[in-house]
Parts: C-alpha cells; structure tokens; sequence
C-alpha cells in the first residue's frame, strides 16, 4: 500500500509542489534552533516536538529535493542537449571573390588555367 501511495506522489506532484514541500521541510527543521524557547524540555531532558520537527522536516527536504530532481534532471539535460553556445551558419559564401580574373592572367599553360577555372566553379558550388 505504501508503495502505490509513493507512486502516486511521484506522478501526481508537480516542480513547484516539490519546491514548496522541500521549503516547508527546510522551516521545520530549522525552527527548534531559531525558536529554543517555543519547545518544552521534559525532566528526562527528552524534547519529543523538537525531534519530531527535526525527523520530519529532514524527510521533508530529502523528498522535496528527491522529487524536484526527478523533475527537472530530465528538463536540464534536453536543454543542454539542444543548447548552441555558437549558432553555426552552414551556408556556403560566394568565393567568387578569392581568385579574381587578374590571377589567371599570369598562369601561361593552358592547363593551369583549366585548373583554376575549376578550382573557382568547385568552389561556387561548394565541392572544394
């Protein structure tokens, strides 16, 4: 029963209820220490309230903290997954540019100039 019943928590409570469970947990367990005055000593020196704040507001943190992880671990690794510190642009640039009509009037061979005509097409359509 109690397994169904955690179950249930785990797919029923959202990242906001888990924050504030875990916010709630984080005052009970702090409370004996900011407000001594407010929990009463027994003879024994036992304080049952303060342990029970202590015991529960502990639990209360952990499933919070629990809980919130379940729910945003997966959230922070698709967002680190689809993250592009860089934006990449993949378009080829016109290279037309690099190797003006001026370069080709000191090649003298004839295949050097076939060669650098292609080089310069290859380049337009971004084979190089």
């Amino acid at each position: 029963m109690a397994l169904a019943a955690l179950s249930v928590v785990f797919w029923v409570m959202k990242t906001t209820d888990a924050f504030y469970f875990f916010l709630v947990g984080l005052a009970m367990f702090f409370s004996p220490a900011y407000w001594p005055d407010s929990f009463v000593v027994l003879t024994n020196g036992a304080n049952t309230s303060e342990l029970w704040l202590l015991l529960m507001g502990a639990a209360q943190m952990t499933l919070g903290a629990w809980l919130m992880g379940l729910n945003l671990v997966p959230r922070l690794m698709q967002y680190v997954a689809e993250w592009e510190p860089v934006p990449l642009n993949f378009e080829m640039v016109d290279v037309g540019w690099v190797l003006p009509e001026s370069f080709y009037l000191g090649l003298e061979d004839a295949d050097e100039v076939s060669v650098g005509l292609n080089l310069q097409r290859q380049l337009r359509l971004g084979y190089a």
